[in-house]
């Protein structure tokens, strides 16, 4: 069972979706075309020292929380390097990712 201070309240969980505008914040999905539920993700995961404070917190869709699921980087297919994930409080969705009627461009 999680520590208080880890807990994520109903009102920590609200401002969370309202400032994502309930769209998930890595593939802006919207929150009403998910079959699940969505969740509070830690974008700096509890293991690797990440707080549960409104602003380490992520509105996300099922997918996205899992395969990110405790990850802060990456090995980027095109570089091969290893490169820090998309952080939404630091970074802007539209800098680094797309959509279009065909597919959805990025990577994890």
């Amino acid at each position: 069972m999680p520590f208080e201070s880890e807990r994520v309240s109903a009102a920590m969980r609200r401002t969370v979706a309202s400032r994502a505008k309930n769209l998930c914040e890595y593939c802006r999905c919207p929150e009403e075309f998910s079959p699940d539920s969505f969740t509070i993700e830690h974008i700096k995961p509890r293991q690797a020292g990440g707080e549960t404070i409104v602003e380490n917190l992520a509105w996300s869709c099922y997918g996205c929380n899992g395969r990110k699921h405790t990850k802060t980087s990456h090995c980027d297919p095109e570089t091969k390097l290893e490169v820090a994930l998309f952080h939404p409080r630091q970074q802007l969705w539209s800098e680094h990712f797309s959509w279009n009627d065909d597919l959805y461009t990025g990577y994890w």
